[in-house]
């Protein structure tokens, strides 16, 4: 959409990850990409983030819930990450670097991870604004990439989706 200008935007190849995941779906996909006044995601650009969180919002109203976090895992789970992260604690503790290689600009956010023992982590995500069930299948993703199938726990009184506070705080756990 736009060259970077100060603005907040969003990673055109992170965007088309996220629709790629809804291949199923690719016809319903395509009309609300096309609603929202672009005729297809190019991977190279970057585009407006509210646009693009506004898109998600529409894909989760017309496909549900299930469809959303779907996406989130396949996001993590095909991901190309160096090969230093071979795991799941490496990769929960990454999630805060993959968003700076795809969100950028002003007050984008920020994703954070502190270990409460080797099998749980408490996420503090500012990054995703009213996209907790995204956030919630990117976890689940980056588990299952290794072999695990967490807990994702979304934390009580603190949903920016909700309004109940600044960030939302997941705990993820095996």
């Amino acid at each position: 959409m736009t060259e970077h200008s100060g603005m907040r935007e969003y990673s055109g190849a992170a965007l088309s990850s996220f629709i790629v995941g809804l291949s199923e779906h690719q016809a319903v996909v395509d009309k609300l990409v096309a609603d929202s006044g672009v005729d297809r995601i190019d991977p190279e650009a970057w585009y407006d983030i509210e646009w693009a969180f506004d898109l998600f919002n529409k894909i989760e109203k017309k496909l549900g819930r299930a469809a959303v976090i779907k996406v989130g895992r396949s996001m993590t789970e095909t991901a190309v990450y160096p090969p230093e992260v071979d795991s799941a604690e490496k990769i929960l503790s990454g999630v805060g670097s993959w968003w700076a290689l795809n969100a950028r600009g002003p007050g984008i956010g920020t994703i954070t991870c502190e270990w409460e023992d080797e099998h749980s982590a408490v996420i503090e995500c500012t990054a995703y604004r009213n996209h907790c069930t995204l956030m919630t299948g990117i976890l689940e993703g980056a588990c299952m990439r290794y072999g695990i199938t967490p807990l994702v726990e979304h934390g009580p009184g603190s949903c920016i989706q909700q309004e109940t506070g600044d960030m939302c705080v997941y705990r993820v756990s095996w």
